[in-house]
């Protein structure tokens, strides 16, 4: 690819796909540089950079790429679809927990405190739910998602009015606030909002318990 961007013949082509590339997702402003080779850039979007480096967006990017690897975090989701799919019975809340992300320790508890307890898009039991039940029934994991005799003791006790993500993009492993008490397989992992080192979680499979 480093090739291709000094190769006469390609050179234009590929600048030209970066740029309706930057027009789809929004901009150069809405692309994070969450870590880089080049330590100046991390923490700022590529509009920045090329501020910073009185050059064109899509010249920043190429000699950012040219540095090393980067991540990157790229902000064009809808906040309004977003709202209208968690209304939707059948949509439950999941992360891919990627590192260098805020959603690896942020997405259950912000939706409780932002989506449920401060904007009223959903219940507090339909978070709860989605977040849960839904999710164990929808793929096929057994005794798992809800509190009932006889299912495995998965619990979280949080304080309703402390509950909140806390991790960012600079900052993406702070852990949420108001967790009191977390039960997993039965074993208290965090008593009064601290983690006491249990370690009692195991892989799950479909229709395996």
């Amino acid at each position: 690819m480093l090739k291709r961007f000094d190769d006469p013949g390609t050179r234009p082509r590929l600048l030209a796909e970066m740029e309706q590339n930057l027009k789809r997702r929004g901009g150069a402003q809405s692309l994070l540089i969450t870590a880089s080779a080049d330590s100046r850039a991390t923490g700022n979007n590529l509009q920045q950079i090329a501020d910073e480096r009185h050059e064109s967006p899509l010249s920043a990017a190429i000699e950012l790429i040219k540095a090393g690897p980067n991540d990157v975090a790229s902000f064009n989701m809808s906040e309004a679809d977003i709202e209208n799919f968690m209304k939707q019975d059948f949509v439950m809340t999941g992360s891919d927990g990627s590192p260098g992300h805020p959603r690896k320790f942020g997405t259950f508890p912000r939706k409780i405190r932002e989506y449920a307890l401060r904007r009223r898009v959903v219940s507090l039991p339909f978070a709860i739910r989605s977040s849960s039940a839904l999710a164990a029934e929808s793929l096929g994991i057994k005794e798992r998602g809800w509190l009932r005799v006889g299912y495995f003791a998965d619990v979280i006790v949080f304080d309703e009015r402390t509950i909140a993500d806390q991790a960012t993009y600079e900052k993406p492993e702070l852990l949420a606030t108001g967790m009191r008490y977390v039960m997993v397989n039965g074993k208290l992992a965090v008593e009064d909002g601290k983690y006491n080192g249990t370690l009692a979680g195991k892989a799950l499979r479909r229709n395996a318990q």
